[in-house]
């Protein structure tokens, strides 16, 4: 369903989640008003991302019971040719926002060349990036604190090329984020660790949109990065480490899971995996982990 105008959706259902093992103690609340949604379908479909993070706020205290966020995602938005920097744009007309939360690119891949190989220099993604560069630079200037940037789980199926031009988009737009040179502070969150092995029950049958299990487990990981992060900064964080997939329990899904993350070369420091607190991750803290599971270790952080 297509949202044609920026709205601010009122949601008057408290929901109690059982949230990450990686926990914080609420200090302060936040406004609905200050925290902007842009993006595309993966948002703007269901809504049920965005639904669920309210949600998931109110349980925590972090927002009022009737609050709501600033919506203004657009399902087809690109972000070239001013799709996805329009909506932000028309939402900081009505009002600036200290908090966006966004995605992008998606829709660039589609529209893309199906020609490989893929580089910075290919038109969709070169256009993409300059985009957000751009946008960044903007949402710096206007007083934007930080920006939580979401970034597509693999498809279910090859979808025409899309997932290697994902593939291609995907470093490339970190790499644009963390390095543009005027920006608020930004996180770049990759939710395929996420959805690992569930792409069938997270899917929805077009390959590409997330069903409400997906969404519901989407949201949670965000919430759970942006505790990590102290995203809102209104909290103070008590580290589960090993805890990787924030579900409570330390177990063989961690361990793969950070297996994969060592293996990306993309990867940032995540402090819920530097288990000897070295201010490192690496193979070491794998092979702490490893331990831990076998009981030889007993106690993480191991020091």
């Amino acid at each position: 369903m297509r949202k044609l105008l920026c709205s601010i959706t009122m949601v008057a259902i408290l929901v109690s989640f059982a949230l990450s093992s990686t926990t914080f103690a609420a200090t302060t609340q936040i406004k609905g008003s200050d925290v902007m949604i842009i993006g595309d379908s993966f948002f703007a479909l269901s809504d049920e991302i965005t639904r669920s993070l309210e949600r998931i706020a109110k349980a925590n205290g972090i927002l009022g019971a009737t609050d709501s966020f600033k919506d203004c995602a657009v399902s087809g938005a690109t972000l070239a040719n001013n799709g996805i920097p329009s909506q932000y744009k028309n939402g900081i007309s009505s009002g600036k926002v200290k908090y966006v939360i966004m995605d992008g690119g998606g829709n660039d891949c589609l529209q893309g060349s199906a020609t490989a190989p893929y580089t910075a220099s290919t038109p969709y993604i070169k256009n993409a990036t300059d985009a957000v560069t751009s946008l960044l630079k903007q949402m710096k200037a206007d007083g934007v604190v930080k920006v939580f940037y979401l970034f597509y789980p693999d498809p279910n199926g090859d979808l025409g090329g899309l997932k290697a031009k994902l593939d291609a988009l995907r470093p490339i737009m970190q790499s644009t984020v963390a390095n543009a040179a005027e920006k608020p502070e930004t996180y770049f969150f990759d939710v395929r660790p996420v959805w690992s092995g569930k792409l069938s029950q997270y899917t929805l049958s077009d390959g590409i949109h997330p069903t409400t299990a997906g969404s519901e487990a989407t949201a949670q990981a965000m919430w759970a990065k942006m505790q990590t992060d102290n995203f809102f900064g209104t909290s103070t964080p008590t580290i589960t480490y090993g805890d990787y997939n924030n579900d409570g329990s330390i177990d063989a899904l961690d361990f793969s899971s950070f297996k994969m993350y060592l293996m990306s070369p993309e990867h940032t420091y995540n402090k819920v995996l530097d288990l000897n607190i070295d201010n490192t991750v690496d193979a070491v803290d794998l092979a702490i982990m490893k331990q831990y599971l076998l009981g030889i270790v007993k106690v993480l952080p191991y020091k």
